[in-house]
């Protein structure tokens, strides 16, 4: 999934419950693709989907932000962080067309390099550039737009109702 589209599902998710920290969730969500700042060095394919995309930096990220909170929302900031990272990375697992360095997230890292992926809902050539030729790498990514789109919409709507009840 595109970072626009981990945007999308963290404000759906952040939104659905009141008790969460709505930036929180969003920043968990859309923090482990903080590793596309890298995407043109030429160890990226080797790092993307491993080096944060894993249960350890999102713990320690969590743990940060509730350590970084103001006090009394700690606990919400930490555990809202969480649940938007462990979102990103079920996502992950499961929407992966670039087999560059596995198909899935590196779950375990840095205790396993083995790829996480319980079913992948894209075929995956072994064929397909890899992110050393971003611009082919992108248009292989077009097809799963297709995925993130209701999330698109749905997102949207619910910003435009939140508007509408403020006013």
């Amino acid at each position: 999934m595109t970072p626009l589209g981990h945007l999308t599902v963290s404000y759906i998710t952040g939104r659905s419950a009141r008790y969460l920290s709505l930036p929180a969730v969003i920043i968990g969500g859309i923090l482990p693709d903080i590793d596309f700042l890298f995407l043109f060095s030429d160890w990226f394919n080797q790092v993307h989907r491993v080096v944060t995309h894993n249960l350890l930096f999102i713990l320690l990220a969590s743990l940060l932000a509730a350590v970084l909170a103001d006090k009394g929302r700690k606990q919400v900031t930490g555990l809202s962080l969480l649940l938007g990272g462990i979102t990103h990375l079920m996502i992950d697992s499961f929407m992966d067309n670039n087999p560059t360095n596995g198909i899935g997230i590196a779950l375990l890292w840095p205790l396993s390099d083995s790829f996480f992926s319980p079913f992948n809902l894209f075929h995956a050539s072994l064929n397909a550039p890899g992110w050393k030729e971003p611009v082919k790498m992108f248009r292989t990514l077009v097809p799963g737009l297709v995925y993130e789109i209701p999330f698109y919409i749905a997102s949207l709507l619910l910003f435009l109702k939140s508007k509408k009840s403020k006013d």
